[in-house]
């Protein structure tokens, strides 16, 4: 599962903007960041909640990095029953 691949599903499936899909997948990469790791695969909320990291952000940063990994973690799903 590429950036690329998941551009395209936020763009085509749930109609983003070019700019809000971007946006998307640079929270994502900021939470890989948060949780130090190359993947999102097996991650939950729960592990990012658990994060100091993520727990010192404001409560407007917070919403985006959770709505993003919903995003992700449907994106994933959906790669897999294709796949």
């Amino acid at each position: 599962m590429s950036d690329s691949e998941f551009y395209n599903w936020l763009v085509e499936t749930k109609l983003l903007s070019n700019r809000s899909a971007k946006d998307v997948i640079s929270r994502c990469k900021r939470i890989k960041n948060i949780l130090h790791t190359d993947s999102l695969d097996g991650f939950s909320a729960e592990q990012l909640l658990e994060s100091e990291d993520f727990n010192n952000l404001s409560m407007f940063i917070k919403s985006q990095l959770k709505r993003a990994l919903v995003l992700w973690k449907e994106y994933a799903e959906a790669w897999q029953t294709h796949n």
